[in-house]
Parts: C-alpha cells; structure tokens; sequence
C-alpha cells in the first residue's frame, strides 16, 4: 500500500473528535502537518495529534510540505478557500460540509474541479455510516433499485438563533434559516437526494417558534419518486442529536426502516407466516467513528487518492453542489414568501 503524506487544515473540536481519530486509524497516512489560527495553537495541536509540524497559514503549509492529499475543517469559508488553494495546487482535498457558505462559492468550487480535473469530497459522513451501506448492500441483493418514497427524520439540539456559528451570524429569521441548513440539514438532505435522480421539484415549509425551529422539504425527482426530509431544532443544550432515522418503500413493496446509526429492519413484500423480516445491528464494540461513518469517508478519501479516481456521486464535489443547490433552492423560497 502506498504510503500518503498528508496534511489537515483546521484544529477545532469538530477536527478533533472525529476526523484525526480517523485519520489515525487509517492505514498508511503519515501526518506531516496541521494547520491553525494562532488562537487554535497549531504548534500545540501537531503534538497532539502526532505531526511533525504547525503552521499558521494553510496556504505556506501546502507550499513548504507538498502533500499527497489535504483534509479540511472549519468555517465554510474556509472550506472554500482552502479547497481552491488545493485545486490550484493540483492536490486531492477533504473538506468537511458544507464545501462554502453558499451556493456560488460552491458552484465555483466545482466548476474548477471540472476545469483542472481535481479531486474533492465533502464530508457527507451519513452516506458512509454502516447503516446507509447496509441499506444500499440490501437494495443491491435484492435488485430493489431506487425507492419510490421515503422519509428522512433529523432531529437534533442547536445551531441556536442567538449565535454566530461556523462564522455565520445573525438572529433574524432568514440568517437563523441560512445557518441552520448549512450546520444540520445539509447531512440529511444530501442523505435523502442520494436515493433520487434528478430533482424536478423542492417544496418546502418552515415553522418557527422561538428559537425552536422546524422544516419539512419534499423532494421530487424527474421520475416521480418522492422524499420528506423532516427536521427539527429543539434549543436544549447538552441533548445532541436526538433522533435519526430513515423509511425506504420500493416497487415492490419492499421496506427498510433504520434506527440512527445503530439497526435497520427490512421487510420483504410477501413474508412467510413467520416472519422474514431481515434485521442487521451495529457491533456494540468497535470504533464509532466507523459507525457514523467518519472513519469510513476518511478511509475512502485516501483510497480514491491512492487510485487517483473517485465515483461519481458518492460525496463528490459534484453530490455536494447538488445538495447545496437543493439549500439555495429552500432559502429563496422561503425568503420570497416572506416577501423579502
């Protein structure tokens, strides 16, 4: 196995709960350096995690190191910036979601992408939880294709009206909105889009109250298959995420119901007096970070590195434009039925 040296831009909670564990345990990576904003302590954080340097800049890191492959994560401008230095620079590149803080500066990310013939992937860490693969290896066996109707429920604590997160502030209706969907609901509706083909139809409703938040999306592709993505936002710290689930129907009549990132239960569409219900359970022992999927994407990240090709739509920059397409779509026509 090709050995990559690699280097993370970001050293921030998100970065160090979950994707240098990762990147840790993946097989031959050598971290030679991470970059930081001086308050984050980039020399402190390369001793944590075990590289050899910290740098203040990405952009002088990228430079002096020259790296086979960069991991991103921070704000989306961030993101956005770092993942265009990449691009310039010919180097494959991680970056968590969302890939900018709108859809222009997600667009041009993979418009130069397409110009260059550069490698991106967005940190959509559902598609690769082992749940959603179970599901998709259940589908495969059974040639049950594409669902014809399913739900997506996330249901989860913050981000909050009254703070400025991933660098996005504002406490007016339209800004909380903005934030929300670009910190939650990108995960979920990435999710539910990847069981559809070309969206012909993004219908959406809001409910506020307070600082709670609720959204319904429903998605329609050119083929008439149907999703709900159900999201709500309950302002009680310290609760997480408190619900994710997912409800698959097929052609024919095939279900498939998952409970968070922990089971699924499928129901074939002519069971046997006994039941033949298939159900599959995460293992209770292992890496969590596998579970979720972040050790997975990070894995999957540098193979396609290491083959020096990706494919096409599992959380490419192209799969990530899409479902930011899907966000932009949601925002505006909110905001012009607000008359704003």
């Amino acid at each position: 196995m090709k050995k990559l040296n690699v280097c993370f831009v970001g050293c921030g909670n998100h970065a160090n709960s979950f994707l240098y564990p990762s990147l840790r345990a993946a097989e031959g990576v050598s971290l030679r350096a991470v970059s930081a904003l001086a308050a984050d302590d980039p020399a402190g954080c390369a001793k944590r995690q075990g590289a050899e340097k910290g740098y203040g800049d990405f952009r002088e890191m990228i430079d002096r190191e020259k790296p086979d492959a960069v991991l991103i994560a921070g704000p989306p401008r961030l993101h956005f910036d770092a993942g265009m230095y990449c691009l310039d620079a010919g180097i494959p590149f991680f970056i968590e979601k969302p890939m900018g803080e709108n859809y222009a500066q997600a667009l041009a990310l993979a418009e130069k992408a397409r110009a260059t013939g550069g490698m991106g992937q967005v940190g959509f860490m559902m598609r690769h939880s082992g749940v959603i693969r179970k599901v998709r290896s259940l589908a495969d066996s059974r040639n049950l294709g594409l669902p014809l109707y399913g739900t997506v429920r996330y249901l989860t604590s913050g981000p909050y009206r009254s703070d400025e997160i991933y660098g996005m502030p504002g406490t007016d209706d339209l800004s909380y909105l903005w934030r929300y969907l670009m910190v939650q609901a990108v995960h979920p509706v990435n999710l539910a889009a990847s069981f559809l083909g070309e969206i012909a139809e993004v219908e959406p409703e809001v409910v506020w109250s307070g600082e709670n938040i609720i959204i319904e999306i429903r998605l329609r592709d050119r083929e008439g298959r149907r999703f709900r993505v159900l999201l709500h936002t309950l302002v009680a710290p310290g609760y997480g995420n408190l619900q994710f689930g997912t409800e698959l129907f097929y052609a024919d009549r095939s279900m498939i119901f998952t409970d968070a990132f922990h089971s699924l239960d499928c129901y074939p569409p002519d069971p046997s007096p006994d039941g033949d219900c298939e159900h599959w359970q995460a293992a209770s022992f292992g890496s969590n970070n596998v579970k979720m999927g972040y050790g997975t994407e990070i894995a999957y990240f540098l193979d396609c590195v290491r083959r020096g090709r990706q494919e096409p739509g599992l959380t490419t920059l192209e799969d990530g434009l899409k479902t930011m397409k899907l966000l932009d779509t949601v925002y505006n026509l909110v905001k012009e039925r607000a008359g704003k």
